[in-house]
């Protein structure tokens, strides 16, 4: 055993290990992020990803349009949904809301839809009388009998009024107007859907009224161009040109 004492450490050495270890415990802490941080910052990009259009990304959702309508991706740039419709106008408990806008897009959606397929049927089936064999839906305006356009009239003014009595003035929600599933309803197909098969297919019918609406205007358009009906340019779009009879003429033979 060497009983020489010691020498005492050296102030400088030691302060010397307890710097180095605090730059080691920094440098580590660094790489690793305060945990209110990492949830504050979390929160606030779920919070934007909620606020912001499903269908325009890059906007933010319109504050009345918070998903709960069939069909709501939270667009509206031209802003109706921040101006609800005046209680008088919508009946019901008296309190602003988006019913109105709905019934109308509802409406205009179903209407574009019959005008859709009442556009192209008669070209493959209609009654067989002169007056019913215009092809053009606006030229047969002023070829069909006149009786026929009172009865469609009509047909159109007491659906309306039941429309407004139901829904507009009444407290039933929109496009409510009797049919289908439901207490009450007339059901002749028997339709019976869960919750989810209901909603699922109230979304159906939006997003196809909005599709025909636009579809009504592209045909109301190219009939006013054209002059015929839309299955007439569909069948002569697929026709062979004329043209293509004088091709081998320009090519030598067994091409």
């Amino acid at each position: 055993g060497n009983d020489e004492p010691q020498p005492p450490p050296n102030p400088g050495t030691r302060k010397m290990r307890v710097l180095a270890l605090a730059a080691c415990v920094a440098t580590a802490y660094a790489f690793v992020g305060r945990p209110s941080a990492v949830r504050s910052s979390s929160v606030r990009s779920m919070k934007m990803e909620e606020e912001m259009s499903t269908a325009l990304p890059f906007d933010k959702r319109p504050i009345n349009l918070d998903g709960s309508l069939p069909g709501d991706v939270g667009f509206d740039p031209a802003g109706f949904s921040n101006n609800p419709p005046l209680p008088w106008l919508i009946g019901g408990d008296g309190a602003r809301s988006l019913k109105w806008y709905r019934e109308a897009e509802l409406v205009h959606g179903r209407v574009a839809m019959l005008a859709f397929l009442g556009w192209i049927t008669p070209e493959y089936l209609h009654i067989p009388a002169p007056v019913f064999e215009e092809k053009n839906p606006l030229a047969a305006l002023y070829t069909a009998p006149g009786a026929g356009l009172v009865q469609i009239s009509m047909a159109i003014f007491l659906i309306e009024v039941w429309r407004i009595k139901r829904v507009i003035r009444g407290d039933k929600e929109a496009g409510d107007l009797g049919l289908g599933q439901g207490e009450g309803r007339w059901n002749p197909l028997k339709l019976s859907f869960s919750d989810e098969e209901y909603r699922l297919m109230q979304v159906r019918e939006i997003k196809h009224g909005r599709l025909a609406m636009f579809g009504i205007l592209g045909c109301i358009l190219q009939a006013k161009a054209s002059g015929v009906g839309v299955i007439t340019q569909l069948g002569s779009a697929f026709s062979v040109p004329s043209g293509r009879d004088q091709l081998p003429s320009f090519f030598p033979e067994g091409i």
